[in-house]
């Protein structure tokens, strides 16, 4: 019962992990502005690492709105975030003043969300490579699976970290698909001129949004 996650992910039309993450990474950010909008330990670390990302920000926003509405623990952290770079914009002056005004404004370098969901995704790697050594159904669905970039490279890391092979095939199978994707875009451009488009197929025509799924997963703009 424990994989029924990884099930239902592997259903998602788009990169599994990027479903999986997607599904429960936000409980994290949920209770972080709950339980911890009070834990002045937990600010001064998550200050320490930049605080949100843009994206996680956003995110912040959304997640306190759905909760109780009344955008307490999201204001708590943000006025953190904001009074730390506020502070920090004010002090750069001086000797090397360009590089800490860089630094004061520069996007989180350790946002704890971006974190959790790196951890969320190293375990879920870690399992799928498990089963997938252990089970033939689960490896046929690991190699059929639409994946972004990013976290191939994460379920093959974890596959080459744990010394097995029973992701070989899939890495194969997988080039074999960019390979598709990267023909098909070549013969679309080819063939976009004015005197050529009749021969240009659907098919040509979604290796484009193919390919943005192999490379930005499920990021919006």
């Amino acid at each position: 019962m424990g994989d029924d996650g990884l099930v239902e992910a592997l259903a998602a039309p788009a990169c599994p992990l990027c479903a999986h993450v997607a599904r429960i990474a936000p409980a994290y950010l949920d209770s972080m502005l709950y339980q911890h909008t009070a834990d002045r330990a937990y600010r001064d670390r998550f200050l320490a690492g930049g605080g949100f990302c843009a994206r996680h920000v956003r995110a912040a926003l959304v997640a306190d709105t759905a909760g109780n509405g009344d955008g307490v623990g999201g204001s708590i952290f943000l006025r953190s975030q904001l009074a730390a770079r506020r502070r920090a914009l004010g002090e750069a002056h001086g000797f090397r003043a360009a590089r800490k005004i860089r630094s004061a404004t520069r996007p989180a370098w350790n946002c704890p969300v971006c974190e959790n969901e790196q951890t969320l995704t190293g375990a879920a790697a870690g399992r799928l490579v498990v089963l997938a050594g252990a089970d033939p159904v689960w490896h046929e669905a690991i190699a059929t699976a639409r994946w972004c970039l990013t976290h191939l490279g994460d379920l093959l890391a974890a596959a080459a970290a744990a010394g097995s092979p029973a992701l070989d095939d899939v890495r194969e199978r997988q080039l074999a698909q960019i390979r598709d994707v990267e023909q098909r875009l070549e013969a679309l451009a080819h063939d976009s001129s004015h005197d050529r488009r009749p021969r240009v197929t659907p098919d040509m025509r979604a290796s484009v949004g193919e390919a943005a799924d192999i490379l930005a997963g499920d990021e919006k703009p």
